[in-house]
C-alpha cells in the first residue's frame, strides 16, 4: 500500500501543497441557487485584478475568471464567513450609540422596540428572511489532487516574485499576510488566477486555494469548477453534497452568540 500523499513545497511552482484527502466540508448558500444547480451552482466571475470604475465588486476573495466556490472545515466557519456584514453593521452602531449617550445594547434596545411599534422587523437583527432563504450544507470535499496553502510563507515568497510588478501597480510593493486577507480584491483575485494557470510537479492542476479564515474560525477552501467552466458534466472528484441542514442550529447559535447578534424567530425550512 502506498503511503499517503503529505503537504510539500512544490519544487515546479514553489508552491505549498495540501494534499485532499475527502474530508467534510460545509458550505451556507442561499436556496434559490443550489435547489436548480446543486452546490457548486455559483456565477460567472469575468473579471481579475482591479475592476472597470462602473462596475460594482462582488467578488469572493479568490474567485479567478469562471466559478469559484467556497467551502469551510466545520459548520462554525461557514458561518463566521457568511454573518462578517452582520458582525460589522454590528461593530458600526458604537459610534451612533456614542453620540446619544447611550451604550450599543440601549441603543440596539430603543431601536428596536420602535421599529416593532411601527410593524417592522429589527434592524440590525439576523431576519427570518436571512435564514430561510438560505442552508447548511455537508459536502464530500475532493479525494484527490492539491490546495495550494496561499497564507504559507512558501507560496507567499513565490507569488511575490512572479506578480512582483502587478502588485507594486495594485498597491503592494512587498507582498505579505495582508495582502491575502485583506478585502482587496484586486489584489487577491491576482494571486488566485496566477495560481489557477500552474500546473504541479506532477502534471495536475490545483484544485484550489486552501487558507485561513480571517474570522478565526477554521480553514476555508477555493475550489476552482474548471469541468463546468470548460462546458463538462462534474466529475467523481468534485464536491458533492452529502446532507442539507436547517441554518438555525448549534454552530449559527455560538456565532451568532460570540457575535453578540440578535436572531429573529422563524420557523424551520422543512
Amino acid at each position: 500500500m502506498s503511503a499517503a500523499p503529505r503537504s510539500r513545497v512544490c519544487p515546479r511552482t514553489g508552491f505549498y501543497l495540501v494534499p485532499a484527502r475527502g474530508q467534510d466540508g460545509w458550505r451556507v448558500a442561499q436556496e434559490r441557487y443550489t435547489r436548480s444547480g446543486g452546490i457548486v451552482a455559483v456565477r460567472v466571475n469575468q473579471h481579475v485584478g482591479p475592476l472597470p470604475a462602473e462596475l460594482p465588486d462582488r467578488r469572493g476573495r479568490f474567485d479567478t475568471i469562471g466559478r469559484t466556490v467556497y467551502f469551510a472545515d466545520r459548520p462554525t466557519t461557514a458561518f463566521a464567513e457568511v454573518l462578517q456584514d452582520f458582525r460589522a453593521a454590528r461593530v458600526a452602531l458604537q459610534a451612533d450609540a456614542d453620540a446619544i449617550g447611550l451604550s450599543v445594547e440601549q441603543y440596539i434596545t430603543e431601536v428596536g422596540d420602535q421599529a416593532v411599534a411601527n410593524g417592522r422587523e429589527r434592524p440590525w437583527a439576523v431576519s427570518v428572511g436571512w435564514q430561510m432563504s438560505r442552508g447548511l450544507h455537508r459536502v464530500a470535499m475532493p479525494a484527490e489532487g492539491w490546495w495550494v496553502q496561499i497564507d504559507h510563507k512558501a507560496t507567499l515568497n513565490r507569488l511575490g516574485l512572479d506578480l512582483a510588478e502587478p502588485l507594486r501597480q495594485a498597491g503592494v510593493p512587498l507582498l505579505t499576510l495582508s495582502g491575502t486577507t485583506g478585502e482587496n480584491r484586486a489584489v487577491t483575485t491576482l494571486l488566485a488566477q496566477h495560481v489557477r494557470g500552474q500546473t504541479l510537479f506532477d502534471g495536475s492542476l490545483p484544485l484550489g486555494v486552501q487558507f485561513t479564515s480571517k474570522t478565526g474560525y477554521g480553514t476555508c477552501w477555493a475550489w476552482w469548477d474548471r469541468r463546468a467552466d470548460d462546458g463538462l458534466m462534474p466529475g467523481d472528484n468534485d464536491p458533492k453534497t452529502i446532507d442539507d441542514l436547517n441554518v438555525d442550529g448549534d454552530a449559527f447559535r455560538t456565532v451568532t452568540t460570540d457575535w453578540e447578534l440578535e436572531v429573529l424567530p422563524g420557523a424551520p425550512r422543512y
